[in-house]
C-alpha cells in the first residue's frame, strides 16, 4: 500500500465513529420528589415539601440539575409563610448497575425573600425499568447563609428522556 493511500484509508478510519463502552448518551431526567422537611428559619419544625428537578447527565457519573423546592410553615408570630427555592446543583455519581448513589452541592435563592441558599445532597437514583426510576435524597441547605436552614427527606419518582 502506498504512502497516499494509506493516509487515505486512516483519514475514512479515523472519521468513523465507533461506540466504545466508556461512552454514554446524554441523558435528561425528570423527577418529583415529595417529604418532610426540618426547618429552623423564623420558627423551627418540621413541615411537608414538594420539589421538581430536571438533571442532565453529560456523562455516566455526573449530573447538572435544576430544580424547585416549595414548602409552607408557621412563623414564631403564628403567620403562614411560603418559601420556593430555585436551585442549580452538580452531582457525582457512582453508577452500580441500576442503582446510582451520588453526592452533589449547589446554590440558589427563595423567591418570596430574596435570601441566597447554598446546599449540600446525597441520595440515590434506582431504575426501577426504563424510562422509570425511584429517587431518594436528603438535601441540607443554608438559608442566607448562615443565618437560616433546612433539611428535606425528599422520595419520588423519575423518568428519564
Amino acid at each position: 500500500m502506498k504512502v497516499p493511500q494509506a493516509l487515505a484509508v486512516v483519514a475514512a478510519v479515523s472519521c468513523t465513529a465507533v461506540p466504545v463502552a466508556a461512552q454514554s448518551v446524554s441523558v435528561l431526567e425528570s423527577s418529583v420528589l415529595v417529604g418532610p422537611s426540618s426547618y429552623d428559619l423564623s420558627g423551627t419544625g418540621t413541615t411537608f415539601a414538594v420539589a421538581g428537578q430536571v438533571a442532565y447527565s453529560p456523562v455516566r457519573a455526573l449530573y447538572v440539575e435544576g430544580g424547585i423546592t416549595y414548602f409552607e410553615y408557621t412563623t414564631q408570630g403564628n403567620r403562614r409563610d411560603r418559601f420556593a427555592f430555585p436551585e442549580i446543583s452538580i452531582q457525582g455519581a457512582i453508577p452500580l448497575g441500576p442503582v446510582s448513589p451520588y453526592v452533589g452541592a449547589g446554590a440558589g435563592f427563595t423567591i418570596a425573600h430574596v435570601l441566597l441558599t447554598l446546599h449540600a445532597a446525597g441520595g440515590i437514583r434506582v431504575r426501577a425499568g426504563s424510562p422509570w426510576g425511584m429517587r431518594g435524597e436528603l438535601r441540607v441547605r443554608a438559608v442566607d447563609p448562615w443565618g437560616a436552614s433546612t433539611a428535606d427527606f425528599m422520595f419520588g419518582a423519575s423518568r428519564r428522556f
